[in-house]
């Protein structure tokens, strides 16, 4: 077994380390972007049913008439593999082997944003699935 070194003076602090404002606000800004993810995988449902995005999106006039289960199922899981591309450690140790974690935290967020905003000016199925992919890449 190990000697136990104690820190000098000799002290043990008793109870769990201080919260510095820096740590509050790392732990606020990562619970907000676990927020974002869950939500950017959850309101894709709702918005496929939607009369107007059947209307501007996927270009059907009927508002009855629904997409074909491929196309459903390609807008919705396109997210989900830029996630899965993105996490490869391939890929993201690159990146933070070269440009370092704070520099690709913030390329990633970049790209959500990007990805977000491609989403909310679609006009076609097919710009929707390049948001969403380009979305999902944040995962860096």
């Amino acid at each position: 077994m190990a000697p136990l070194v104690l820190p000098p003076g000799g002290v043990v602090p008793d109870g769990p380390a201080p919260l510095t404002v820096r740590a509050a606000i790392s732990a606020l800004l990562s619970a907000v972007g676990a927020f974002l993810f869950g939500l950017d995988i959850g309101y894709i449902a709702p918005i496929l049913e939607c009369h107007s995005f059947k209307r501007d999106v996927a270009k059907i006039q009927d508002p009855l008439a629904e997409l074909d289960d491929a196309t459903i199922g390609f807008i919705v899981g396109i997210f989900s593999l830029g996630c899965i591309f993105s996490s490869l450690p391939c890929i993201c140790g690159h990146f933070m082997d070269e440009w370092g974690r704070r520099d690709t935290i913030v390329l990633g967020a970049g790209l959500f944003l990007i990805g977000c905003f491609v989403q909310a000016a679609s006009t076609s199925v097919l710009t929707m699935c390049a948001g969403r992919l380009l979305a999902g890449l944040f995962l860096i």
